[in-house]
Parts: C-alpha cells; structure tokens; sequence
C-alpha cells in the first residue's frame, strides 16, 4: 500500500511538472505571419494578443479597405498557428482518447483566400 501511495505521489508530481513546463511553453509562444504581398506582417500571442505589426510603406498607401483587409486576413493567419501550436502542446496532457488538434482546427475559420502569405 504505501509503494502504491509512493508511486501515485511521484505521478502526480511527473504530471504537474510536464503541465508546468508546458504552461512556460505556451506563455513564450508567438507567431508570426506575413500578407502574400509581403507588406504586412502580424505576431499574435496565444488568446489572439497580437504583440506586433510592421506595415511597410507600400501598405499605408493602400486604400484603406485594403489594407483592412490585408490586416485581418494576416492577423487571422498568426493567430490560426500559434493556436495549433498551442493544441500541439497540450496534446500530450490531454485526456486519452481525445484529439486536441482536430478539437482546435474544427473551431478556426477558413483563411481568407485573397491574402494569405508565409506564415512565421
């Protein structure tokens, strides 16, 4: 019985360890996407927080529309990966059985289709 208990404890304190670690890898996480045109570029944290936008000169002489457009489009993107990575992440810690990943992507909507670029 108490080697049962001892082998309890020390999975309990495996398991809040990977779940610490992994709450440290999610809070460092940032992605970063670019618009096809290469004028706009987004970096979102997880929770959507977007932590930085560079707009070249070429952006701000787009209508402001575009450019709109443009922003959305890319923030969307950044903020797609860095929730993927974050499901990939907790994956590991996850309930067996239960496909985090496939949870995560069936709940973010289809990129835009007139510009999306490279991504990170």
């Amino acid at each position: 019985m108490e080697k049962a208990l001892e082998n309890l404890t020390k999975d309990a304190n495996e398991k809040l360890e990977r779940y610490a670690e992994m709450r440290r890898q999610i809070a460092a996480m940032r992605s970063t996407a670019q618009s096809a045109d290469g004028n706009v570029t987004v970096t979102v944290a997880p929770g959507g927080a977007i932590t930085d936008i560079n707009l070249s000169e070429r952006a701000l002489r787009q209508g402001a529309a575009q450019l709109s457009a443009t922003l959305m489009s890319t923030i969307a993107a950044a903020s797609a990966d860095v929730s993927r990575r974050m499901a990939a992440a907790v994956a590991p810690l996850a309930p067996a059985g239960m496909d985090v990943e496939a949870l995560v992507n069936s709940r973010l909507p289809a990129p835009p289709r007139d510009d999306l670029g490279g991504r990170r």
